[in-house]
């Protein structure tokens, strides 16, 4: 009993020195991408282009994006690095509206629906009464 305590005490001591006298290794700083605004855009543009079609087959705009791809309008998910991409249909499908939001701060919100037009905000989100980038 006496050894096992004394090998304990000995591989204790052990990992507190090498704990205390090892340097951690830092986190390297990753640094944060900026948003991509033109792939939002991009993004949107698609999306528009992509409804536009839909209601000239259906004659009722899309409630997912899922209905597009799958009519193949759309080759995937909209997507743009730094951007959270959602299209928010109308419960009647006669219209939607799709939003490009940052995920940091320093990026512009965009906004766009069945107008096509595409508008943007610094700080906030942006509207149909927002401007045009």
């Amino acid at each position: 009993m006496r050894i096992i305590r004394g090998i304990l005490s000995l591989w204790i001591a052990a990992s507190l020195l090498v704990s205390c006298s090892s340097e951690k290794p830092s986190a390297p700083e990753v640094a944060a991408k900026a948003p991509d605004e033109t792939a939002a855009t991009a993004a949107l543009k698609d999306i528009n282009r992509a409804q536009a079609d839909f209601i000239r087959r259906t004659r009722r705009y899309a409630q997912r994006t899922d209905e597009l791809i799958a009519d193949r309008l759309l080759s995937g998910e909209p997507a743009a690095d730094g951007y959270t991409v959602q299209m928010l249909p109308s419960a009647d499908a006669v219209s939607y509206t799709v939003t490009a939001t940052p995920r940091t701060p320093d990026g512009r919100h965009f906004f766009t629906d069945k107008t096509g037009v595409i508008r943007a905000e610094t700080g906030k989100p942006a509207t149909p009464e927002s401007p045009e980038p």
